[in-house]
């Protein structure tokens, strides 16, 4: 509690999420910001971390697809994709972190798409 209000009184929370990459014209393109997973062959683990991705991406509107040419095309070793028009935002294993992280840094990125900006406070 006292790490609470020591951050707020001298804290600086600024939040923003950084393009990670560009994705070239032959990984295909995506206008909208997207969220793309690789394969339909889950654990009973990576079953229920897909539908807790699935719940909130319903709720914010937010296509999840499965798409498993760009991850052949990029490389990409994890098994989820942030991203929109301007390229991949962020890579995420579809674990309990993976996907905590991914669900954060979602809201952040909607919220500093909204501003043009990151959000601070």
């Amino acid at each position: 509690m006292t790490w609470y209000f020591f951050l707020q009184v001298f804290g600086s929370n600024r939040f923003a999420i950084e393009l990670q990459s560009q994705i070239s014209k032959e990984c295909g393109t995506f206008e909208e910001l997207s969220i793309l997973y690789t394969s339909d062959l889950l654990s009973a683990s990576q079953v229920n971390h897909l539908n807790r991705i699935t719940y909130r991406t319903s709720v914010k509107n937010i296509p999840l697809l499965i798409d498993q040419v760009l991850f052949d095309c990029t490389g990409i070793e994890e098994d989820l994709v942030l991203l929109d028009r301007e390229g991949i935002w962020g890579v995420y294993q579809l674990d309990r972190e993976g996907v905590d992280r991914l669900l954060t840094e979602l809201d952040v990125l909607i919220i500093q798409k909204s501003y043009g900006k990151g959000v601070s406070r």
